[in-house]
This record gives C-alpha cells, structure tokens and sequence, in this order.
C-alpha cells in the first residue's frame, strides 16, 4: 500500500502542464444518497438526503506507462479504478467504484476566477457560467423561469421553473482555459463554477467517463465535439426561408397567407401544427394529440398541401411522442403495450395541461415500428416536408421501461432517441436531404439525429428569464454546445388571459416586430401565433403585414450566405449562430457578451430585446464594420452607442 500522498499530481494531458492536472487526494469525493422525486407537467422537482460522504483517499497502487496511468484505490472502505489514458491532444479518465450503494461521484477541477466557461446546453439566462451551478437533467423550461410575477403563479400548477432549467441540457463544456469537457454519462448529473478556484462535477452514479480536449482556439474545440455528438446535414430549400405559423384549416390559413403574399411577402414554407385539430383547455388553443389529420378543419389535406406546393411553398406539420387517452389510434397503442407503464406494470397515464397522454416507450422495438409507420403515412404520406417533433422531457422518474433499462438512466436520452425514431423514418422513405424536422429537446448525441432545433416556448413577453430577451442566451449557449442549428419562435409562444380575472399576458405589435428583426438574422426564421392566437398579434395582420414582408425578402437577399454558413456546420461542426469569443478568444471583452451573436463569421447582429430605447451598446471586435442599414463604418474594437429604431436593427457586415 502506497497509503496517501497529499501532493501526489497527475497530468491530465500528456505535456504535463501543471495547470491542466489533478491532485489525487483532494479531487474526488463519493457519496450514498437518497432521493424523492415529484413530477408534474415535465417539471421535475428532486428532494436529497446525504447519508454518507466520504473523499479521504489511501492509493494502493499506482501505474504509470507512457499510454496510460492506472490507480487502484480506497475510499473509506470502497474500492475503486481510475483509469486516465491521454492521447494527443485528447484524454480520457474514468473511475469505477466497486460498492454501487455509493451512488455519488464528485471530482474537483483546477479553476481560476478569471476562467470564462460556455456550454452545457441550451442555458436561458447566462451564457458564461462560471459563478453559476446547473443541473444536466432535461425537463420543461418552466413558464416564466423565475421571472416575476410570472413564475408565482405558474407554480400554483408546479410549473414555474427557474433561469437554470433547460429542455435541452448537455454534459459539455468550453473554458476560456483551452479545453472542453464532456462528461459521458446520460444519468443526472450537475456542474458547479460557484467557487473561483475550482469546478466541481457530480454525476448520480457509481461510475463515470471524463473526455478532455485541448485545442489552440475554440473553433476547433466545437469541431472535435461534433466528431461526437454529430454534425449538421444540408436542409431543404424552406427551411432557410420564410417559414411563416399559421392554423385554422383550409379557408382560414389560405385567406391568412394571401394577406401576406399580397404584400409582397417571400414565403418558403408554412406549418399548419393544428392539422391534427384543436383541443381547448384552461391554459389556452392546444393541439389535439392524435396524429390524424383532421378531416374538418383541413379537407382533404393532401389537396391542400398540394396546392401550396404548386405555388412553391412547402407545409409542415407537428407531432410528439406523446398520445391523448382518446380515440381508435390510442386503445390500439394501449391495447399493444406501446406506452411506458407504472412500476406496477400498467399504463402510466400522464397529466398534461387539461388532458391525459401515453407516452410511447421508444425502447419497444415493436412501438418504434409503429409510430414510424404512423409519420410515414400521416405526415410524409400526405405530402409534409417537415415537422415540429416537440417534447421529449416527460419519462418520468418511476416509469418502467419495456427494455428493462432504468427511467432514471433513459430519461435524458428519450429526446435523442426520439429524434432518431423521426430521423429513420425521414431516411426509410427515401427523403432524406428532402425533409427535415425540428426539436426541442435535446441531449448529448441530438446533433447526429436532428435536422435543427428551437428554443421551446418563451413568453410573449419583455422579461429576461422567459421573454424575448432570453433568446439570444439561449442561442448562444446551445451553439457552444453542438446544437449548431438552433432558432426560436418569432413572436414567442406562451402567454396569458386575465388569470384569475386579473393578471393578462399577450403579444403588443412592438413584441412582435422585436422578434422579426431577431429571427430574420438568425438560422432559421419561423413565426408562431402563440398559445392564445385570437389575443396576440400576429403578422398578417393590417399592421404588421408589410413589416413582416419587408424581412422575408431580406432574409430572401441572405440565402447564398445563409448557405455558405450553414457549409460551415456541416464541414466543421460550427453553428451558424456563434459567439464572438469563438472568432475572437483573445478579446476578453468578447467573454461576458450575451445581448448580441455572430451570423456566421462575417455579420453581428444587435438586436433591440428591451421594451424601451431606441439606441444600443454594442461592441465591435477587431475590424472594419458596416452597417447593414445606414452603411456607416465603425472601426474596432470598442463600444459603440448605435440607434435601433423599429425596421432597421443594428446588424453590422465585416469589410
């Protein structure tokens, strides 16, 4: 026995530079918990007793090769294997316990105050973490994340969330140190950057994998990444588009278009998400979640679909892998065994937002099958080119699986796998390139499955934790993260009525044109008419029309660019939409910026996200930039105070 060795130091990477190392005795911490677990609406809330913890480490023996350094150890009484294995300019660690009742491992990383860390996810409120703890666990968002008086009442029904919940979590990070970290495990787990002097790494298991890459700028630590989590396909034509919301059946969405192309609007697709029919509930206009079409409101869909096709204009649909308790379809999924069950082995009923749902267990091969035939024939079949697959964080944490894996080590994959169920029956069909999908939620791996993503449903509102000012953070993030396709809803999606006869939140005219001019200079432009489409405002109406159509033909005017950035994400794993520290890691101004984004390598973008004010802030890197509307130059880099008034954001071009 070798016994402790309080100053025993291992390498992380094979130069041995002392900053990317471990102290041996103080790095690793192991634990017994108990946990409770309530869920409701997609909201999980999680309740913790520590009832042993343990981090005095006695090394027993210790093997170091020029390939490798194998350690056998002890933690109070719980043997372990540590296994570090560097190689070039990437190195993996991953330790072992030998007792599974300690089922909590926390590591302890070198940090500076000074570090800058970017990533883990899609994040709403921050986008440099350090100073903030969150937890890898995908859930709903939360309605109003914190934002008052919002969140307060939202909670009434439990579902208020918090600035660190994210649909989109992911166990991957960037330092402003020169490396990334990625952490391959799809159980919970959390990532603390509170303490300046070091980072501290929690997975709920008795085993975990630590990948590190070391790279001379952050571009390339986003390319080695997509090697993992996937790189972007082309998409079709539409999606880099117009795609312009709209519902209410044949009539109404034809009279709503028109209005638009009258304006002289360039329109690439539209998504009708109500073609399954509507269903009305307390919280507003919902979706009727049977995946048929329904014959009512769209007669004779396919025709329909067909008629904008001949005018240019695709039409997408919405699907999610949930099912309303009602109707042939369900009784014939439940009748199969198609839903995940109860730990009592029946149907686990779900609580939704005025209905209940089964949720199809994507490890029945038999229900990936059947809902596969289901988009093959309702969605492709009537001549969609593309689709909303919403949802995916609902596995609850006691449901039981038809593969016997446990809940709580599929629930962060069930979006991933829910992504490559629409992605091989996109592939099975033979469209592939042809049509393209869009998610929400997301998890390590989504890259390599989903066409693009969005940022779930912010509120129809100005406030920072879930209105429209949280877009950009949220972007920006999930960029740094492998999601390298990613947009939101112009106009947002969540909103109010006069709850409790008081209170009401609804989409102003301002709100919407702000989101316009956000969403046209982003990957993808796509309105939504929101949760309460008869209150908010929308773009075709008499006032909004030629604003919107104004957009659409500059984003028309990008679409050779557009397609020059998105070569990029395809090639090299870049997002389309980047930080300005993955083109300047040197400017350290560029670290805390979270108001503004690239377009690719060549164009910022500014936009106006407060209510009031027409000037903004905004900082220039190094160069020369024009401005896309008054073609004024500014030299950088500095900060520069630029008007943003209504129809002319700051949007600047690189010379």
């Amino acid at each position: 026995m070798l016994g402790q060795k309080q100053t025993e130091q291992l390498a992380i990477f094979g130069d041995g530079m002392s900053y990317h190392s471990i102290n041996l005795n103080n790095f690793i911490e192991i634990s017994k918990h108990k946990v409770s677990v309530k869920e409701h609406f997609g909201f999980f809330r999680f309740k913790e007793k520590k009832y042993e913890r343990c981090n005095t480490i006695k090394i027993i023996q210790l093997l170091k090769t020029d390939s490798s350094t194998v350690m056998q150890g002890d933690l109070c009484g719980c043997k372990f294997i540590m296994k570090l294995i560097p190689k070039g300019n990437k190195s993996t660690l991953s330790i072992q316990l030998s007792e599974p009742t300690y089922n909590r491992i926390r590591i302890k990383l070198k940090s500076t105050a000074d570090e800058a860390i970017f990533g883990l996810g899609q994040q709403h409120s921050h986008v440099n973490l350090k100073g903030r703890k969150t937890a890898i666990w995908v859930q709903e968002q939360g309605i109003g994340a914190g934002d008052q008086p919002i969140s307060s009442i939202a909670n009434i029904k439990h579902a208020g969330g918090s600035p660190m919940h994210s649909y989109a979590p992911s166990p991957f990070y960037i330092s402003t140190a020169g490396y990334s970290l990625l952490l391959d495990k799809s159980s919970r787990s959390s990532f603390d950057f509170r303490n300046p002097k070091q980072n501290c790494i929690e997975v709920w298991d008795d085993e975990l994998t630590l990948e590190f890459v070391r790279a001379e700028n952050p571009l390339q630590l986003l390319t080695a990444h997509a090697e993992r989590n996937g790189f972007h396909r082309r998409l079709p034509d539409w999606a880099l588009g117009s795609i312009l919301g709209l519902q209410g059946g044949n009539k109404i969405v034809q009279e709503k278009l028109d209005k638009i192309l009258d304006k002289g609007a360039a329109v690439s697709a539209i998504w009708i998400q109500d073609w399954v029919g509507r269903k009305r509930t307390y919280v507003g206009d919902q979706l009727r979640w049977s995946w048929e079409p329904d014959s009512n409101r769209y007669t004779n869909l396919k025709n329909f679909i067909q008629q904008q096709n001949a005018r240019g204009i695709a039409v997408l649909g919405y699907i999610n892998p949930m099912m309303i308790n009602e109707g042939a379809l369900f009784e014939e999924a439940a009748a199969k065994g198609y839903f995940v069950k109860n730990m009592r082995s029946e149907l686990y009923l779900i609580e939704m937002t005025g209905f209940k749902v089964g949720l199809f267990d994507l490890t029945n091969p038999e229900a990936r099958i059947w809902i596969k035939d289901l988009i093959k024939k309702n969605l492709i079949g009537n001549g969609f080119e593309g689709w909303m697959a919403d949802f995916g964080e609902a596995l609850p944490w006691d449901a039981k699986l038809f593969s016997g894996i446990s809940a709580q080590e599929y629930h962060n994959l069930y979006p991933v796998e829910w992504a490559k169920l629409n992605s091989e029956a996109i592939e099975e069909t033979g469209n592939e390139g042809k049509i393209a999908f869009f998610s929400r939620s997301a998890f390590l791996g989504s890259g390599a499955q989903s066409s693009f993503f969005w940022a779930g449903d912010q509120m129809t509102s100005w406030q920072r934790h879930d209105g429209l000012p949280s877009v950009v953070p949220a972007l920006l993030s999930s960029g740094m993260s492998g999601m390298q396709v990613n947009h939101a809803d112009v106009g947002g999606f969540a909103g109010f009525w006069k709850v409790g006869g008081l209170f009401k939140m609804v989409r102003s005219k301002k709100l919407l044109k702000r989101h316009i001019e956000l969403g046209a200079f982003s990957p993808i432009f796509r309105t939504h008419e929101g949760i309460i489409p008869d209150k908010n405002a929308q773009v075709y109406d008499d006032q909004l029309s030629a604003f919107y159509a104004a957009f659409s033909n500059i984003r028309k005017e990008l679409y050779p660019y557009l397609r020059a950035v998105e070569k990029e994400a395809i090639e090299f794993g870049y997002p389309m939409l980047r930080h300005l520290y993955l083109h300047y890691p040197k400017d350290k101004n560029c670290r805390n910026l979270h108001s503004q984004f690239m377009l690719g390598s060549d164009m910022i973008v500014c936009p106006r996200v407060k209510k009031f004010g027409k000037s903004l802030k905004v900082y220039l890197p190094e160069g020369n930039w024009k401005h896309f509307y008054t073609k004024q130059i500014y030299i950088g880099p500095g900060y520069f105070k630029v008007e943003s008034s209504l129809g002319q954001p700051a949007v600047f071009m690189k010379e």
